[in-house]
């Protein structure tokens, strides 16, 4: 009991730091870090493994919880290009998962799940629940997510420059997406009810052996309530605590032999990089004419960051698209329902 609370206090202390020093994702980074820091100077660092179900559950409900009728009514005008996205980023996680599985030691579903584009908390989870190397793709999914927030915007802009000038064509049909809605804040006991249906559903995902049942149940099941119109957001406090639990299942299985094994991911986080920085401006270009879509926007769709924090930065860069959110949203749910399928099927015929 004394090594779990000194685990959960050094990962909440942690991310309480890197989240104030504003480092992206810092809460899940930082919780990470600081049960890793634990378990490297003591061996013992300790969470129940039931806490896993949780907070996949609890990821899964956050996600879920962003989905709105208003994100349901645009789907229709998003479908071709979301296609599109969706299969550009199957094509580049799998031609980069490769290049890692032969590069590296890592076995071939760790190496898929590390160039996933998919959320930076979910997608260690479901990699750790199906038995990959979750501390491996931790690392990767933090820089494609600074890559995506940091970089790649400027390259965007730099890209919209070059091909179009400075001239930019609004869409027909933009508008702010309303993030404010998304993150209002609640109470526990309104939330609570829509924790016990994911719980519920997580549980039985949990119990059917589907590669990331857990998570993908509880968040398909937060979608429906949320359409029959009884769920409300998940306070933003639980959604850092499941980030807690999050970091210190994910460090407390860290070892010094998994810390050297870091420095393998050098070269495949450069190739993962330029795939991005390829796909971004040349498939962004290519759908951008297909779809009519203006270029900042299709280059922004097919960016690897999350959908919150792509709408916050598409503002920044002048585009207030409603569809933008939309096919954010969509790749989030598409990478964390459907890409761990592939991702297992493809391990157990190949790896």
């Amino acid at each position: 009991m004394g090594w779990t609370l000194l685990t959960v206090a050094a990962a909440a202390g942690g991310g309480l730091l890197l989240m104030r020093l504003r480092v992206p994702g810092g809460m899940l980074v930082g919780a990470i870090l600081g049960a890793v820091l634990v378990n490297l100077t003591t061996g013992q660092a300790y969470i129940w493994p039931q806490t896993r179900v949780v907070a996949q559950v609890l990821t899964g409900a956050y996600i879920g919880c962003l989905v709105t009728t208003e994100d349901l009514r645009h789907l229709p005008r998003v479908i071709r290009p979301y296609l599109a996205v969706m299969s550009t980023f199957l094509a580049l996680n799998l031609a980069v998962g490769f290049f890692i599985w032969r590069v590296t030691d890592l076995d071939l579903l760790t190496s898929l799940f590390c160039a996933a584009p998919g959320g930076m908390t979910d997608t260690p989870l479901i990699a750790l629940d199906m038995g990959a190397d979750a501390s491996m793709v931790a690392v990767m999914q933090f820089v494609r997510m600074v890559f995506g927030m940091a970089c790649l915007p400027s390259i965007i802009v730099l890209a919209d420059r070059k091909i179009e000038g400075d001239q930019m064509v609004p869409e027909e049909g933009q508008g702010t997406h309303s993030l404010e809605r998304k993150k209002a804040h609640v109470s526990l006991r309104k939330f609570l009810p829509t924790f016990a249906v994911a719980l519920a559903a997580g549980i039985l995902g949990k119990l059917s052996g589907v590669p990331a049942g857990t998570l993908s149940a509880s968040l398909i099941a937060v979608i429906v309530l949320k359409f029959a119109g009884s769920a409300p957001p998940m306070p933003m406090w639980v959604r850092r605590l499941a980030q807690v639990v999050s970091g210190c299942c994910i460090g407390a299985g860290i070892t010094r032999d998994q810390i050297f094994q870091l420095r393998q991911l050098i070269l495949p986080a450069l190739v993962l990089i330029a795939g991005y920085i390829l796909v971004c401006v040349g498939m962004g270009r290519a759908i951008s004419r297909a779809f009519r879509m203006d270029l900042k926007e299709s280059m922004l769709s097919l960016s690897p960051a999350g959908a919150t924090e792509m709408a916050l930065i598409a503002a920044d860069l002048g585009v207030h698209s409603t569809n933008l959110v939309v096919l954010q949203i969509c790749r989030l749910l598409g990478v964390t329902v459907i890409f761990p399928q592939i991702f297992a099927l493809l391990s157990n015929l190949i790896g």
